[in-house]
């Protein structure tokens, strides 16, 4: 009987942890706690050449400007078309190309711009820290401490929070611990006042399901967008409400 029961047991075990390791990274993987994840502390870094010319004009004129964009080279990339996409605001681009969670909350916290209060914020950061080590809880919690950040720094603001986009090989690449980033963003960010977060639609910024063939969103690297892609993600938040 005893003999029955253990081999009972070892069974039920085994099962356990299969359904686990089936269910994904976000139950897979160890999370850190919030308050010692490195995706929540800050690391400085380099700005980019155009931030670092831009700054002290946002600075100057920082009581003109109702509106900021957060987040790495996917945003930073989108300022030649930013007067198109924005025409009746005027918008501070304070991206950087590279920047992490970690990085983005450096600089948010070396912005020192007291004149400025915008009505509204677009971040959408978190693609640098995703890797094949990366444990989605970690990712989204630095995606959360980037947009809780913006909330002390301006309480007034509305907060648009874009999902981390398709990326890589067939615009598929960590793909089950990005899809598991966001949506834990989105559960953490739900009951948060004033924030929105905007899952985009993958498919449409892909250009259908995942492939190798070139989608028109995405320049070569299948990593930075397209014009394409930023007329999309400017009518999902036209759709959530962010006025133009």
């Amino acid at each position: 009987m005893l003999r029955l029961f253990t081999k009972f047991a070892i069974t039920l075990i085994f099962n356990f942890f299969l359904i686990i390791g089936a269910a994904g990274p976000s139950f897979g993987q160890e999370c850190p706690e919030p308050a010692t994840a490195a995706n929540v502390s800050v690391q400085q870094k380099p700005a980019s050449k155009r931030y670092d010319r831009a700054l002290p004009i946002y600075r100057d004129k920082s009581a003109r400007y109702d509106m900021a964009l957060i987040g790495d080279s996917l945003v930073e990339q989108w300022q030649p078309l930013i007067a198109d996409s924005f025409p009746g605001r005027h918008v501070m681009n304070l991206a950087v190309a590279g920047d992490t969670t970690q990085n983005a909350l450096y600089r948010l916290d070396e912005l020192n711009l007291p004149g400025f209060r915008p009505a509204d914020v677009v971040v959408l950061i978190g693609t640098n820290n995703l890797g094949a080590k990366s444990a989605p809880c970690a990712v989204a919690a630095g995606v959360v401490a980037v947009v809780s950040k913006i909330r002390a720094l301006w309480p007034a603001a509305h907060i648009y929070s874009l999902s981390i986009p398709p990326r890589g090989k067939k615009y598929a690449s960590y793909e089950d611990i990005r899809i598991s980033t966001n949506r834990l963003v989105a559960s953490s960010l739900a009951g948060m006042p004033d924030v929105t977060f905007i899952q985009l639609t993958d498919d449409m910024l892909r250009c259908g399901k995942p492939s190798d063939k070139e989608c028109s969103n995405y320049k070569p690297d299948h990593l930075h967008f397209n014009e394409g892609a930023y007329k999309l993600i400017t009518s999902f938040l036209t759709s959530a409400g962010l006025r133009l």
